[in-house]
């Protein structure tokens, strides 16, 4: 059974009052087998809106948490109690009620998002769906390791933005078994980690000058790249050890000076159980955009040796069936033979140029599109709409 997108159950009740009371006699047991065939998350949550009986059944027991998602691209909050995500494959946009994200930033990881309120630091994994929350340590615990929690002080007018990035080792929907490695500015570029059951977080002593560009749980074990082109693990403890622990190693580092430019991102991402480095390049299109925003323009893929610890010599050329996504929070990795709308060996971009154009009128949101890797063109799309802020990627599952 193809899973089938259904309408907002408002609309249907004050055309077809007796269809909808139909859809709601139907047998409980046939609901749940209806349920347990819808495969993509979106139609799933449309499932869950037709009526009460059809949302009972939308829950996490006839969902196939397992089953692969195409991340849905998070745009920038407006001031409402809703968040907007944008569907490749479907090509529109879907608004969740979400008044838990408020006002906060949210940094999206394993279908979690990591949340931190701009006015108080208080800190969340939220589930966008069930609307469960997990509480953190605050961001004030982060800025007192350096003696900056007096940023936390309330200032009228003013916002104190230091976390960009958190990811998570696992889904808290599946395991307790997972850690949470966030990356944050305090007086430089640093890391900290928190585990379930952690009063605290532990904080990871940053070698590199050249800052995080980009974090990965890969094969057990936490990777970052800087901006200086440098690969790092951290292998940090479970839960079994009591006492948080981590050990970090410098990997590989990238032996050309492409890395100097102040318009290159590196992203890490994993293939079938590679490590692969993606590297995204951009020109500052001022002469089309009045703000001075990036325009990406080209990509490469390097594959990154684990065990050798270097770089292989020749670049990846082709992804075969898969695409890769990349995005302000991290980079993911789909089949798009699974999926409809879905480019085979296309790189998918959002806007993650922090530093340029955030607070310029018009707001940034502008490069996005996808990346032909064969023959190196770009498409650009819905380059209007995410104009607030950036444009995370965001890989959906239901509680």
């Amino acid at each position: 059974m193809e899973a089938v997108l259904f309408p907002c159950p408002r609309n249907r009740e004050a055309s077809h009052p007796q269809t909808m009371a139909n859809w709601a006699e139907l047998p409980i047991d046939l609901i749940n087998e209806i349920a347990k065939r819808v495969k993509v998350i979106e139609d799933f949550i449309a499932f869950g809106a037709v009526c009460t009986s059809w949302r009972t059944a939308a829950s996490k027991q006839n969902f196939d948490v397992l089953s692969p998602q195409v991340p849905l691209l998070m745009l920038g909050a407006k001031d409402d109690d809703y968040r907007e995500f944008y569907s490749l494959s479907k090509k529109k946009v879907s608004r969740i009620f979400l008044p838990e994200a408020g006002g906060r930033e949210c940094l999206p990881s394993e279908g979690w998002l990591c949340t931190v309120a701009n006015n108080t630091g208080e800190m969340n994994l939220l589930h966008p769906f069930s609307r469960i929350k997990i509480q953190l340590p605050s961001r004030k615990d982060l800025l007192s390791f350096h003696g900056l929690d007096y940023l936390e002080r309330a200032r009228e007018g003013k916002r104190w933005h230091c976390i960009d990035k958190a990811i998570l080792s696992a889904n808290p929907s599946l395991t307790s078994d997972y850690t949470l490695l966030v990356h944050y500015y305090g007086g430089g570029s640093c890391l900290a980690f928190w585990r379930p059951g952690d009063l605290n977080w532990t904080e990871i002593d940053v070698v590199t000058d050249g800052g995080v560009c980009n974090m990965i749980f890969c094969k057990g074990q936490f990777y970052s790249v800087s901006y200086c082109g440098e690969v790092w693990a951290y292998d940090i403890a479970g839960p079994s050890i009591t006492q948080p622990s981590v050990q970090t190693r410098l990997l590989a580092e990238l032996e050309d000076d492409m890395f100097k430019l102040p318009s290159v991102q590196f992203y890490l991402v994993e293939l079938s159980g590679a490590l692969l480095l993606v590297t995204r390049y951009a020109i500052k299109s001022i002469g089309e955009d009045p703000n001075g925003t990036f325009k990406s323009f080209k990509f490469k893929i390097s594959e990154l040796d684990i065990t050798k610890g270097k770089f292989k010599e020749e670049d990846l050329k082709t992804l075969g069936d898969s695409s890769i996504f990349l995005g302000r929070n991290g980079a993911s990795c789909v089949d798009s033979s699974k999926f409809s709308g879905i480019k085979p060996n296309h790189i998918y971009f959002t806007d993650d140029w922090l530093e340029y154009g955030r607070n310029e009128e018009g707001g940034a949101g502008r490069d996005m599109g996808a990346y032909n890797i064969e023959d190196g063109t770009i498409e650009s799309f819905y380059p209007r709409l995410s104009n607030l802020m950036v444009a995370d990627d965001w890989e959906a599952s239901p509680e």
